[in-house]
């Protein structure tokens, strides 16, 4: 539904912009780097889950329409964001006790590297 929901966003801004290729060229970025994502939640199972894939196809559109520049940057952000959040994660954990100690959600750090990367409109 989310990425429904983005993919119209993304529709309304490029009539809106009189920018059709917008959309396409944001699926396609969205579709890449969810397949990247997916590689990569297949070389080492368990690290990521299905929700960081698709949470990656969302925030995908929403930073495709910005070109390979903000797609770019946004990954690198990722990369930053996601070492400080484990780093903290681990520290603050409160579930040092369970299965799932020091495993972070990966989720957060895609949303705010978009939220980051987006109003720099690159």
């Amino acid at each position: 539904m989310g990425c429904l929901l983005q993919l119209a966003a993304t529709l309304v801004y490029a009539l809106v912009a009189n920018d059709l290729f917008a959309v396409m060229q944001s699926a396609l970025f969205a579709v890449l780097c969810a397949l990247v994502q997916c590689g990569l939640a297949l070389i080492k199972p368990g690290a990521l889950g299905f929700g960081d894939v698709t949470m990656t196809l969302m925030m995908g559109l929403a930073v495709g329409m910005t070109g390979l520049t903000g797609v770019v940057c946004w990954w690198l952000a990722m990369g930053v964001l996601g070492l400080v959040w484990i780093v903290l994660w681990r520290r603050f954990d409160g579930q040092r006790d369970s299965p799932y100690a020091g495993k972070a959600p990966f989720a957060p750090v895609i949303l705010l590297a978009a939220v980051l990367v987006l109003p720099l409109g690159l």
